[in-house]
């Protein structure tokens, strides 16, 4: 009898699901895991440029090469079990490289989602002196920390000129330069963006009334790789009377995906459109300002 009493206890025991939480330095743990000190984890250091992979065993990976170079996340598998599947696991990964820019890259078909505007993406860019955090998802990748805001590096004003600085743009369809408003500045990655800023006021001097016509503008790039951006803003005039016309402009374009190097933009104009007797057509205090943003 007593025999059986202690089998049918043990049957009990093992059917009755088991809850326990582990407490380290502490007696009385309230999580699941509890740790009341110090953790560590595996460390390890990239010091070659190049291509890289997350191990298993990784915790904490830094990266100090001295040139661009990527890091590749393990694929994850749906199959509960699985040695691919590691739902929760954690990568902390620090760019500390002076120059080099560090690409985490997903496995193919999977990405890593930073939430906001931030679309899901394959790929990430991790700038010198950043760091991110991994998280493993579901099946389809990966979670991530990491700072994906634009910081301004760099940026060049003209200095604003008081006396007419094109006193008389020749008709035709050919562009002329607006004198003392180009801006050069330095690009570090492709990265970037290049936000440009062109102001200033036209002048329509001499002409009849009722004359009209426009102006086109144009911006031109030089440097490290020649473009032309053509059609960035126009404005407008009409003479109303024999009196002098003003108008405003204000141009803001943006370029990114361009190779490091430094640049310099310049601002062109044309006329175009011009109705009845048309005099001196002048431009006065334009500006340029150009900013260089990185993530």
């Amino acid at each position: 009898m007593k025999t059986q009493l202690l089998f049918w206890a043990g049957i009990l025991f093992l059917s009755t699901p088991a809850y326990s939480q582990v407490g380290i330095n502490t007696p009385n743990p309230s999580s699941t895991l509890d740790v009341r000190g110090s953790i560590e984890g595996n460390f390890r250091e990239i010091t070659t440029t190049g291509a890289s992979a997350l191990n298993p065993t990784d915790y904490h990976v830094s990266f100090s090469g001295t040139g661009n170079s990527s890091l590749a996340l393990p694929a994850k598998s749906a199959t509960d079990g699985s040695t691919s599947d590691f739902t929760g696991r954690k990568y902390y990964i620090k760019n500390n490289s002076t120059s080099g820019t560090l690409t985490l890259t997903a496995a193919a078909g999977q990405i890593m989602r930073l939430g906001w505007y931030n679309a899901n993406t394959n790929t990430f860019v991790l700038q010198p002196g950043k760091s991110a955090t991994l998280t493993a998802g579901t099946a389809n990748g990966w979670d991530l920390d990491a700072d994906s805001n634009m910081n301004l590096v760099d940026y060049n004003s003209s200095t604003p000129v008081q006396a007419g600085q094109l006193l008389g743009l020749p008709a035709g369809t050919a562009y002329t330069t607006v004198p003392n408003a180009s801006v050069t500045v330095t690009v570090p990655s492709s990265n970037a963006k290049v936000v440009l800023y062109f102001t200033g006021y036209t002048m329509i001097h001499n002409s009849a009334q009722n004359a009209y016509g426009s102006l086109r503008f144009q911006i031109v790039q030089s440097g490290a790789a020649a473009a032309t951006y053509g059609s960035v803003s126009m404005v407008s005039w009409y003479q109303i009377s024999n009196i002098s016309t003003y108008s405003n402009f204000a141009t803001v374009y943006s370029i990114s995906n361009l190779a490091p190097g430094t640049y310099t933009f310049d601002l062109q104009a044309r006329r175009e459109y011009e109705g009845g007797t048309v005099g001196n057509v002048r431009v006065y205090h334009a500006i340029g300002r150009a900013d260089v943003y990185l993530k």
